[in-house]
């Protein structure tokens, strides 16, 4: 997978090093509006599910997680907020704890991503 999006070029580029190769990413932000305090990328592959997030000191960080420790991933809000366009909710589930995260993609995009997830994880 290839992407032009700067966000997903550190988790693109961690998964080729670990031999991974990406089923589907989304750019995932920061902040209670979104975007406020940096942004990262969520991805997942036949078998992990990959995060990068920025960090306060230092360079981003990328975890990945086995997609046996993954639940669902919902996506829900949008609409917009004093004539601006707010965030969507992403929440995945990691070992039973509910992930939080908010993305500026449409919604086609993150509930793309979400079937991404079950697809992989043989959720039909």
């Amino acid at each position: 997978m290839f992407s032009d999006d700067p966000t997903h070029a550190l988790v693109l580029g961690r998964m080729a090093q670990e031999g991974d190769t990406a089923l589907a990413v989304l750019t995932v932000v920061s902040g209670p509006l979104g975007g406020t305090t940096g942004s990262g990328a969520l991805a997942v592959s036949r078998e992990r599910l990959w995060l990068t997030q920025p960090q306060l000191l230092g360079g981003p960080s990328v975890a990945s997680v086995p997609l046996a420790s993954v639940g669902a991933v919902t996506v829900s809000g949008g609409g917009t907020l004093l004539g601006a366009p707010r965030a969507l909710r992403v929440e995945v589930v990691v070992d039973r704890n509910r992930l939080r995260f908010r993305t500026l993609a449409e919604r086609e995009v993150a509930e793309a991503f979400a079937q991404a997830v079950a697809d992989a994880r043989g959720v039909l």
